[in-house]
């Protein structure tokens, strides 16, 4: 069996604060741009925005904006991206009960 196909995926996943992201999506449902941020510490603004593109894009992540003054945004798991939270949940508990 061949996982080539899944490499720029696994690239996607292995970028700095893309693990983190998906975690706080997962346990802080609808979150918005600062709170990531603020979550986060030390990363900028730039990119935290090509993160969160890039696990859009890979169907992990919903954006949702809302037409309002000021505007707003909130990110969430997709299904997939739950399912793939809960497949690595999974993996930690297995490598923890070593």
């Amino acid at each position: 069996m061949c996982l080539c196909p899944g490499t720029d995926f696994v690239q996607i996943l292995g970028r700095r604060y893309a693990l983190a992201i998906l975690s706080i999506i997962g346990n802080h449902p609808n979150t918005r741009f600062q709170e990531l941020r603020n979550r986060l510490g030390d990363v900028s603004s730039s990119t935290l925005t090509i993160r969160l593109t890039e696990l859009e894009q890979a169907g992990l992540i919903a954006r949702t904006a809302y037409p309002e003054i000021p505007p707003r945004v909130e990110y969430s798991l997709t299904q997939a991206g739950t399912a793939l939270r809960e497949q690595l949940k999974a993996i930690q508990d297995t490598l923890i009960a070593r």
